[in-house]
């Protein structure tokens, strides 16, 4: 499989993802899609962009501005399709006042090859004590990143609303019984994605992420997932560790904010 189709697929689980909005507007360019319970959330709010209309980027920066003319959003939104489509109007979008967003795609097949900690417990939290542990553990780390609390809050809401209906399946990772990181799996043979790979700062450098993408491959594996796909910031240090455990970039995810 060459990297244009990895990227694709990754592009695809971001569509879907997307696609669990309250509402469509559709446009001559793609989707816009809007979900004012969230009103903070960009990717509950956005401009999804399969192709550059005749009219240039000011046509889609008009038509978002349209779709949340009367509602409490107040950020602007782009995500494209084509990665080299959204870097071609970078300079239009700045001129816009928008800021370039870019995640790193990346894939790998098979399992990691790592140490894992023996003394990692990773237990499926779609219900019970271990669905709470999640839910903490995920608000504490949006949190730990400067977000207010209605950030915080929708984000949560964003995830909780979305991820059953998709099939993404949540996991928290227990270290000597005490909960320590998430991890999600979401399986669309022969595709895997991996999300939410967060550890407690009270329990880093103990082998914890590690622990939990052998685990979340090893699942993947077993429901019949071949890749195994993510993405990180792609300028951030994240994308080093998943090298070191077989990850390799496929292509970029680029988009464009407005706040």
């Amino acid at each position: 499989m060459d990297t244009d189709e990895l990227c694709r697929a990754v592009v695809e689980f971001f569509r879907i993802w997307r696609e669990q909005a309250a509402s469509w507007v559709p446009t001559s360019w793609g989707t816009i899609y809007r979900d004012e319970r969230f009103a903070a959330i960009h990717q509950a709010n956005l401009g999804w962009v399969a192709s550059i209309p005749e009219e240039g980027s000011a046509k889609i920066v008009a038509d978002l501005d349209e779709a949340f003319r009367d509602s409490p959003v107040r950020h602007r939104s782009l995500l494209f399709e084509d990665a080299e489509e959204a870097y071609g109007v970078q300079e239009d979008m700045a001129r816009q006042g928008f800021r370039p967003v870019a995640d790193l795609a990346m894939a790998k097949v098979g399992l990691p090859a790592c140490i894992v900690n023996p003394d990692v417990e990773i237990r499926r939290a779609e219900e019970g004590a271990a669905a709470d542990d999640f839910r903490v553990l995920k608000i504490a780390a949006d949190a730990a990143l400067g977000y207010t609390p209605q950030v915080v809050g929708e984000l949560w809401g964003v995830w909780h609303d979305r991820s059953g209906r998709v099939g993404m399946r949540p996991y928290v990772a227990y270290l000597n019984g005490t909960p320590a990181g998430t991890i999600s799996v979401w399986a669309r043979p022969p595709f895997a994605w991996i999300d939410d790979v967060e550890t407690h700062p009270d329990f880093r450098l103990r082998g914890i992420a590690r622990t939990m993408i052998f685990e979340a491959c090893r699942r993947a594996a077993s429901a019949r997932c071949e890749w195994v796909l993510l993405t990180t910031d792609l300028f951030d240090t994240p994308k080093e560790m998943y090298r070191t455990l077989g990850f390799e970039p496929v292509g970029e995810v680029r988009g464009f904010v407005r706040e």
